[in-house]
C-alpha cells in the first residue's frame, strides 16, 4: 500500500486512487476527519464551502482537501463517493471567481468505476497572499473546524509576507529580521558595567528544520517551552539553570531566556531564538559561562564538550517539538549545524576554556573560535555526539601546535554522561 502522507507530496501524475484510498483509511483510523488541522473532506460543492476551506487553510498551515469524501456518515471506503466528471471545471471555476489569488492546485482522480473523480486540492500556504479573504471573512483552520481569525492573527497573517517593493501581490511590507546567528542579542546589553570585569565565555550553537508547511503559533511556543525546560543544558551537576521564560514573541520570532542559579562549578545563563523563514525553522542556542566567582578558572575542555552536546540536543529536540505540535513533523530535514565560542570583554578563548595539558600556539591570537558548518549523520544523540566531537578536534587542530599531545584520543575518550541525552517529550 502506498504511503498516505504521500498526498501531500507526490507529484500530480502519481495520485491515483489507491493513494486516495489509502489516505482516507488511515486518516480515519487517526481521527483525522474530526482532528487535523490540514485535512479536510467535502462530500459535494455547496455555494462556497470549499472556497471557505481553501482559505483556511491557506490562512494556516496548508493541506489538502478532498471533495467527493464523505466526513460523516460513513467508514472506511464508503466514505469516497465521488463527484460527476463536469465538477472539476464548475469548481474550478468557481474558486478562481471567488480566490484568485489563492487557487490550490486541482488534482481530478478517477474511481474505479470509471465515472466519477475524486478532486484533491493541495493548498500551499507559502504560495499566496496573506490574508486571505472569502465572503467577506478571514478564516483560519484548527483542528476538525475552521474559524474567523482574530485580530491578533489576521496581523500575524500579513507579518508571514515578505514582498519585494512593487509586488502587486504584496498586502504589507513587514520587517523581515535576518538570521544571523552569530550577531543575535540573547542577552540585555551591560549598560551599567557590571559584567566588564568578568572572565566568562559564550558558546552559541545553530540548526533547525526544513519544515513541510510553516507553523509558528501558540502551541508552538508552549512546545518550545516544554522541550527547552526538559533540556540537559538543565541537568549539569557543574551548573544550574532556572526555568525557561519566553522573553519576546513575534509572528516570526521567539526569543527565551533562563538565568543563573548560583550553584554549581560555574555561572551560567541560557539564551534561546526562534526563527521561521518560509519553511525553515532555525534556532540558536546560546549558552554563557563564568566560574564560580566570577574569576580564577575557566571551563574545562571536556565541560565545554557537554556544554556543546547539550546545546545540540536542546536545538533537535525543540525544533522536533514545535513542528510535532504544528503538526508538521514530518516530512521535515535537518539544516546544517554550526557553531561560535565568543570571549567576552576582549578576552581570548585561552582565557575562557581550559585546554588541560595542551598548550596551543599563539593563544592570545585565538580571539573567537568558529565550528564550521556540517550535517550530522543522523539526528540521534550518538549522530549529535560524534559531531561535537569532530568540532572539537577540528578545532584543536585549527589552534596549532598542542605540545604533541595526542589530543584526537583524548577527546574519542571522553565518556558522555547520563545527562546528556534525548528528553522524552510527550
Amino acid at each position: 500500500m502506498p504511503s498516505s502522507g504521500d498526498l501531500y507530496t507526490a507529484p500530480a501524475s502519481h495520485v491515483d486512487y489507491e493513494l486516495v484510498r489509502a489516505f482516507v483509511l488511515n486518516a480515519e483510523e487517526a481521527s483525522l476527519f474530526s482532528e487535523s488541522p490540514t485535512f479536510e473532506a467535502k462530500e459535494k460543492r455547496d455555494k462556497g464551502n470549499v472556497a471557505e476551506a481553501v482559505a483556511a487553510l491557506g490562512n494556516t498551515d496548508g493541506g489538502v482537501i478532498l471533495v467527493g469524501v464523505k466526513d460523516k456518515d460513513a467508514t472506511g471506503e464508503d466514505r469516497i463517493v465521488g463527484v460527476p466528471e463536469s465538477e472539476h471545471d464548475a469548481l474550478a471555476s468557481n474558486l478562481h471567481a471567488l480566490l484568485p489569488e489563492a487557487m490550490p492546485e486541482i488534482i481530478p482522480v478517477a474511481m474505479p468505476d470509471g465515472q466519477r473523480l475524486v478532486l484533491v486540492l493541495r493548498v500551499d500556504a507559502d504560495a499566496v497572499p496573506h490574508p486571505i479573504m472569502v465572503s467577506g471573512k478571514i478564516l483560519i483552520r484548527i483542528p476538525g473546524h475552521s474559524i474567523p481569525a482574530d485580530r491578533r492573527r489576521v496581523l500575524d497573517l500579513a507579518a508571514r509576507d515578505q514582498a519585494s517593493p512593487g509586488t502587486e501581490q504584496a498586502r504589507m511590507n513587514v520587517e523581515r529580521r535576518p538570521w544571523q546567528p552569530k550577531d543575535i542579542a540573547l542577552w540585555s546589553a551591560d549598560t551599567d558595567g557590571k559584567e566588564a570585569h568578568l572572565r566568562s565565555g559564550v558558546l552559541r550553537i545553530a540548526g533547525g528544520l526544513e519544515l513541510p508547511r510553516r507553523a509558528l503559533g501558540l502551541a508552538a511556543r508552549q512546545a518550545a517551552l516544554n522541550a527547552l525546560n526538559n533540556s540537559p543544558l538543565r541537568s549539569s551537576s557543574n551548573w544550574l539553570l532556572t526555568s525557561w521564560d519566553i522573553a519576546e514573541a513575534r509572528a516570526t520570532d521567539l526569543r527565551l531566556l533562563a538565568r543563573e542559579v548560583s550553584q554549581g562549578t560555574y555561572r551560567v545563563q541560557g539564551g534561546a531564538y526562534l526563527h521561521l523563514a518560509d519553511r525553515r525553522l532555525s534556532m540558536l542556542v546560546g549558552f554563557r559561562w563564568t566560574d564560580g566567582s566570577g574569576f580564577g578558572d575557566a571551563m574545562a575542555m571536556e565541560h565545554l564538550y557537554h556544554a556543546m552536546l547539550g546545546a545540540m540536543i536542546t536545538v533537535a529536540s525543540t525544533c522536533a517539538n514545535v513542528a510535532r505540535a504544528a503538526g508538521v513533523a514530518e516530512p521535515s530535514n535537518p539544516l546544517a549545524w554550526e557553531g561560535w565560542l565568543q570571549p567576552d570583554n576582549d578576552l581570548a578563548v585561552t582565557d575562557v576554556v581550559s585546554f588541560g595539558g595542551l598548550r596551543p600556539d599563539n593563544g592570545d591570537e585565538h580571539r573567537t573560535a568558529h565550528f564550521p558548518s556540517a550535517r550530522a549523520t543522523g539526528t540521534s544523540t550518538d549522530d549529535l555526539d560524534a559531531l561535537a566531537r569532530d568540532w572539537l578536534t577540528y578545532w584543536l587542530l585549527d589552534m596549532g601546535r598542542l605540545a604533541r599531545v595526542d589530543f584526537e584520543h583524548w577527546i574519542a575518550g571522553w565518556t558522555r554522561p547520563d545527562f546528556l541525552r534525548l528528553p522524552e517529550l510527550a
